[in-house]
């Protein structure tokens, strides 16, 4: 029965446009968050409504909750008070701050139309400014400069940047009301990583699925699945809006595509010799395709998903139903593809059943999947250190196509049920999942710009 529902869980990507079904594909970190006090934004003579500013204290307010490290605590009268002083030996008293049990403290004041920020290490008594940071009075605009500051203000206090500034592909699906072909089309679309901002990328009035960006293209090229030509193929384009086009020239279904961090390698589902398998291609530094495409795992009377690489590009993680149940498998890339041999494949997943959609963290030491807990999909991670699996998500819903952000914290993924598809934002220590994208459409198969 198992090998049954993993092949239906493959075979629906590769069915036809004309499907009405859905298509899925379907020891932590105990250091506490540290409390922040975030101010409100003080108005110094500027050219906004307090309405205005009110809205740019909510978008910092929400960076700074869900960085993975810091919580922010409740606003009072009294703390916006003794934070406003213009004597910062006063509103950065280390002594009531300490009383307050707050580790840090971020004040934030706009004079005509830019912004100063000043954020307060209390343990290390320590300041710093980030001042005349223009403001336009467009909140979508304006709202990418927030992000930009708390982004600049992590890396201060923790060393590295935040992910405020990130942007997310992902994709909707919808009723086709321009194409008698199709009942459905799914396009790409990209969002802030709070999912405000969100911008149609694609308008091709067909199926589109699994956009991923290529690191370190200066271009902002992304690939994903078309199947525009009736057979899911592999396409490729850019934020520039260029023409799309084919990207890997092979016979048979491409789905899945995954790159490696340093954007030199893809790897991708293809059924060319007959049943579902890795392939291999390597890239140049322009993201253009070096040779041809190598069959790097098969298995016999198995189906395989999902490939997904390691930090250091040198090893996959991928789904195969080769010994039963869908479980995630990690194999290491040969350094001689020519020779032909099968790598050796090692289960780590063995809890659940229908483990699938596997994403490796930047920083190698976790993998999250999604796997089938109690009847419902939830996100689960894998600690390489510990070799031990835990539950990050609970509750209803199904929880599917989950995706690490580059700092190893912070994980995407979508809800598929019949009452909701939407794009929701963890991270492994708060465990406290937000809902980011809205309106209509079913949102899914999300992916963090790395």
């Amino acid at each position: 029965m198992n090998k049954k529902i993993f092949f239906y869980f493959f075979l629906t990507f590769i069915s036809s446009m004309f499907a009405t079904e859905e298509i899925q594909v379907s020891l932590e970190t105990s250091k506490p968050l540290m409390p922040i006090y975030v101010s409100k934004v003080f108005n110094e003579k500027s050219n906004f409504q307090e309405s205005y500013l009110e809205k740019l204290h909510s978008v910092l307010k929400f960076d700074m909750n869900y960085n993975g490290n810091t919580k922010v605590v409740a606003n009072s009268t009294k703390d916006d008070f003794k934070v406003s002083h213009f004597d910062k030996e006063i509103a950065f008293e280390k002594s009531y701050w300490k009383k307050e049990k707050i580790t840090f403290i971020l004040k934030t004041e706009v004079n005509f139309s830019y912004i100063n920020a000043y954020i307060y290490d209390v343990d290390k008594d320590n300041i710093k400014t980030f001042s005349h940071i223009d403001l336009t009075g467009n909140l979508n605009e304006d709202r990418v400069t927030i992000h930009k500051l708390s982004d600049n203000i992590h890396e201060f206090l923790f060393g590295q940047k935040g992910i405020a500034g990130l942007k997310i592909l992902y994709t909707i699906k919808d009723k086709n009301t321009a194409s008698s072909k199709s009942k459905w089309k799914s396009e790409i679309w990209m969002c802030d990583y709070d999912g405000e901002n969100a911008n149609q990328l694609s308008f091709d009035n067909n199926y589109l699925v699994h956009p991923i960006f290529i690191p370190k293209s200066i271009s902002k090229e992304y690939i994903y699945v078309s199947y525009i030509e009736g057979q899911p193929k592999l396409f490729k384009n850019s934020l520039n809006k260029k023409e799309p086009m084919q990207f890997i020239k092979l016979r048979g279904n491409q789905l899945l595509p995954s790159v490696s961090y340093e954007g030199d390698k893809l790897a991708f589902i293809c059924d060319a010799s007959g049943r579902p398998d890795i392939f291999l291609q390597h890239l140049d530094k322009n993201g253009l395709t070096i040779g041809k495409p190598i069959q790097l795992f098969s298995f016999p009377n198995a189906t395989n998903a999902s490939p997904v690489f390691s930090n250091d590009g040198q090893k996959l993680a991928f789904v195969s139903d080769k010994d039963g149940t869908p479980r995630i498998y990690v194999i290491k890339i040969p350094d001689d593809l020519y020779l032909r041999k099968r790598p050796i494949a090692q289960m780590i997943t063995k809890k659940n059943r229908e483990n699938v959609s596997p994403s490796w963290s930047k920083d190698g030491k976790k993998l999250a999947y999604s796997a089938k807990t109690d009847k419902i999909r939830q996100i689960w991670i894998y600690d390489f250190d510990t070799d031990e699996e835990w539950q990050l998500t609970s509750g209803p819903m199904n929880k599917e196509n989950p995706i690490f952000a580059n700092d190893s914290l912070n994980i995407v993924y979508n809800t598929e049920d019949v009452s909701e598809s939407e794009l929701y934002l963890i991270n492994i220590k708060q465990k406290e999942p937000i809902k980011i994208t809205k309106n209509e459409g079913r949102k899914r198969f999300p992916s963090f710009e790395p």
